[in-house]
């Protein structure tokens, strides 16, 4: 099949686009040589087309121009849509021309602005001579005086001091910036390291209607867990402030972050669902376009009419126009179209990366998306083929341009994505019929509030109630989507190293494109009629088979293919059942457990229902949210890092945002807080031997090593391995459970001296007996005998990484375990250990 696309209008879209790109970096000059190098180029091409098609004796058709009146017609839309661009970008950046003209760059200039949006955190990595190094607040102003000026421009600022968190959209403040070095027409950015001055005025209190139904979503989602809360919000009108940042960095692993993005899909949904809505009532074509155009522009009010969700309102109506219509997908034509009516609106959408993947993405699948399922649809079921050509041909031509935001590629984004394709659309429709339930009351509320005996809270009850049914079926998929980021973040190898700098980009473009041609090259080739040829035969035809015969045949081919069938639904159906009985299986009752996070040590302590006591977090933040998951634990009473080693430090990131920490004791050789503590600060401090914590039904008493204190010589700027370990905590530990109680010691990494000091630091030796000791150092031989000989443990547990290359536990230690009578459970060999009493006897269960 000679299949062609429509080009007309892409070099004015390319030249507009181009044009708005190089005077927003540039300047005035090099755009107007870039206009003129497209049009020159255009027709160029131009030329060369029509005399192939004059040479060739074709119809012009399709796009091709054939006549001079045409050539030169294109070449006037191209020089139009160049002028328009300059002139649309040179009028967008004059305010911030001018305010740079009088203050350029590094200079010190005192503003009086309006808040736009809310404050966002950020971090970057430091480069030398520029840019906004570090950790801060980012808040976007709209100024309305810059010095002695009154300039109406945007400046973004980055700002370290903690009083911009606090700032509210539409606040108007006073502030001091300092013009960045990166600062440019295009760009106006600025740093503050002093707090600003708020203008106390008279503020409603009571947010809008739209406001107030996105704050009742999220609220509501908090009751249907972590990845709920975030995600509901998130997939539905883009609200990501109660994504962890676990959640966030997993879905960055997997390229699945545009999810939580107003994107031109959440807009194609609200448009078509309510067009075919419209439709199915028996409207026609012209009302359900209509109906589907005011969806859309509900769904704008909502989610905030921002730059961004204005790209993502236009592609995402392209798609939904191209189905409502009744015609074919989106053309080359319609995306030329809205490139070029985007970037004169808005022309500082030319150089953002939203709109340029967004551009990428839909072109991607208007020029390879049908030749790339045709290809697996010779294989594969069609909707399955659908689902896996979309994601692929959007990563193909989107993966030079990521590289820009991630020096890496993520290599399970294929999977991840189609994974979560059925799962996105049915938490985006549910949640956007949360937000209609939530909006009617705030609506109806004056003419109910009529009715005799009817009172405001109750109504709102009711109607939140109602609301919960599509939150609750919202949440289900969500999960699924954070379920899929975790295990593919997880997975070894999610993230590929690929060579930076330009060179890198020039390579996957390379790539890419290479790709991309064989693909339509095995289309066309699919495409393309075989000849048909073959010998006469001159022989007799077979005898055609008699029809009682040929019907017992197929009655035996029919009755096979059925029991095969229900064979394989019947295996299907217990594997499944198998899955679900293991997936949903309960953990085992436990008063302590052991948590298998690799090489490292994580231990819960029950202290309640829902609660425990945390010694230690281990390496990595996902294996430890999977145990707290497992254990049911809903906050933790207290944390306890026994010394700063990121294998008993780092999983601590899993704690942020989705478990609540009521305190945090650690230890240190230089006596100062983990870095990744850092988020506990307000709540940590160092313990000295002889401090408890009676928290619930556990118990847990200090009983070495002394702090170090300033002064004392005992504070270590650069500690070694060595003596880090010896600053680990010895704790006594007690467990009270329904069957009994159980002792524990644990000593972090204490090694063999500092065993041996806390021994003779111990006024009564008995207080070092247990029934369990987790053993030190991962069963190091570092760790030495003599703490096991002195505690005599009936359990010994050993938290160890399966096949580490440490060579832990060192046979000396499982055989001094052996010799001395004690059990020995290992996470490596059996997963995380869940320790109850059982009467007299002590219980350890695998989940």
């Amino acid at each position: 099949m000679n299949r062609r696309w429509d080009l007309r209008l892409v070099p004015s879209a390319m030249t507009a686009w181009l044009c708005s790109i190089v005077f927003l970096t540039s300047g005035l000059p090099p755009a107007v040589w870039t206009g003129l190098s497209c049009v020159g180029v255009t027709g160029a091409v131009l030329l060369l087309l029509r005399r192939h098609r004059r040479s060739h004796g074709s119809s012009v058709r399709h796009g091709v121009y054939g006549r001079p009146t045409e050539v030169l017609g294109a070449l006037a839309v191209v020089a139009l849509c160049a002028a328009a661009a300059v002139l649309t970008a040179w009028n967008t950046t004059q305010p911030a021309r001018s305010a740079l003209s009088e203050h350029p760059p590094g200079a010190t200039v005192r503003v009086t602005a309006t808040v736009a949006g809310k404050p966002t955190a950020y971090s970057s990595r430091a480069f030398e001579g520029r840019g906004e190094a570090g950790e801060g607040t980012a808040v976007t102003l709209h100024s309305e005086q810059l010095g002695t000026r009154s300039e109406h421009t945007e400046v973004t600022v980055f700002a370290t001091h903690p009083a911009w968190q606090e700032l509210d959209d539409a606040d108007t403040l006073t502030a001091t910036l300092t013009l960045s070095d990166t600062a440019s027409p295009a760009k106006l950015t600025a740093r503050a390291s002093s707090a600003p001055v708020v203008e106390t005025t008279e503020k409603e209190t009571e947010p809008g209607l739209l406001e107030q139904a996105r704050s009742d979503l999220a609220r509501l989602s908090l009751s249907h867990g972590a990845a709920a809360a975030g995600l509901v919000p998130g997939m539905t009108v883009g609200d990501t402030s109660q994504i962890s940042s676990s959640l966030t960095e997993d879905m960055r692993t997997t390229g699945l972050t545009h999810l939580t993005a107003v994107s031109g899909s959440n807009c194609a949904l609200a448009m078509t669902l309510t067009g075919y809505a419209a439709l199915t009532m028996g409207a026609g074509r012209r009302v359900c376009l209509m109906a589907g155009m005011l969806a859309l522009g509900c769904f704008v009010l909502l989610v905030g009419p921002d730059p961004s969700v204005l790209r993502a309102s236009v592609m995402g109506a392209l798609g939904a126009l191209s189905m409502l219509s009744g015609r074919n997908g989106v053309s080359l034509n319609a995306l030329s179209a809205a490139v070029i009516g985007l970037v004169l609106v808005s022309p500082g959408l030319s150089i953002d990366f939203g709109f340029i993947l967004s551009v990428l993405a839909t072109a991607g699948i208007v020029v390879s998306g049908r030749a790339v399922a045709r290809l697996l649809a010779l294989k594969l079921p069609v909707p399955v083929a659908l689902c896996i050509a979309i994601p692929f041909v959007a990563q193909l031509w989107c993966g030079p341009v990521l590289l820009l935001l991630n020096p890496a590629l993520p290599t399970y984004s294929l999977p991840a994505n189609m994974a979560a394709t059925l799962l996105v659309p049915v938490a985006t429709v549910a949640g956007l019929i949360a937000v209609c339930v939530l909006v009617v009351p705030n609506v109806l509320m004056p003419a109910l509030l009529l009715i005799p005996g009817l009172e405001a809270d109750p109504v709102m009850g009711a109607w939140e109630r109602s609301a919960q049914v599509p939150i609750t079926v919202a949440a289900v998929p969500a999960r699924g989507v954070a379920w899929i980021a975790e295990f593919f973040a997880g997975l070894p190898g999610s993230l590929i190293p690929w060579p930076p700098g330009i060179w890198g980009i020039v390579l996957l473009a390379v790539i890419s494109v290479s790709a991309g041609g064989v693909l339509h090259w095995l289309d066309a080739r699919c495409q393309r009629p075989t000849d048909t040829h073959g010998t006469l035969d001159a022989a007799p035809a077979p005898v055609p088979v008699p029809d009682p015969v040929w019907r017992r045949v197929a009655q035996k081919r029919r009755r096979r293919r059925r029991a095969l069938a229900v064979l394989a639904a019947v295996t299907t159906v217990i594997l499944i059942v198998q899955g679900l009985i293991w997936w949903l299986r309960p953990a085992p009752a436990w008063d302590s457990v052991v948590c298998d996070v690799g090489q490292g040590d994580a231990v819960l302590h029950r202290t309640g229902a829902r609660s425990a006591v945390l010694v230690d977090a281990g390496p990595e933040p996902r294996a430890l949210k999977s145990c707290l998951r497992q254990a049911e634990i809903e906050r933790l009473d207290a944390v306890i890092l026994s010394h700063d080693h990121a294998d008993h430090t780092a999983g601590l990131e899993a704690l942020a945002g989705d478990f609540p920490v009521d305190q945090v004791w650690y230890s240190t050789a230089t006596g100062d807080l983990p870095d990744s503590a850092r988020t506990f600060a307000d709540r940590a401090h160092v313990p000295a031997p002889g401090d408890t914590l009676d928290l619930g039904a556990t118990t847990v008493t200090v009983l070495g090593p002394q702090p170090p204190s300033a002064g004392s010589g005992q504070r270590r700027t650069a500690p070694s391995s060595e003596d880090e370990n010896n600053a680990s905590l010895a704790l006594r530990i007690t467990v009270t459970g329904e069957n009994g109680t159980t002792t524990w010691l644990s000593a972090g990494d204490l090694e063999e001296d500092g065993a041996n000091r806390l021994i003779r630091s111990q006024p009564d030796a008995a207080r070092l007996e247990a029934d369990i000791l987790k053993v030190s150092h991962h069963g190091a031989r570092n760790g030495g005998t003599r703490l096991i000989d002195t505690v005599d443990p009936a359990l010994a547990v050993i938290s160890v990484g399966a096949d580490n290359t440490y060579g832990h536990p060192h046979p000396s230690i499982t055989e001094a375990l052996q010799d001395s009578g004690s059990s020995v459970a290992r996470t490596d060999q059996h997963g995380s250990l869940w320790i109850r009493k059982d009467g007299s006897r002590i219980s350890v269960s695998t989940r």
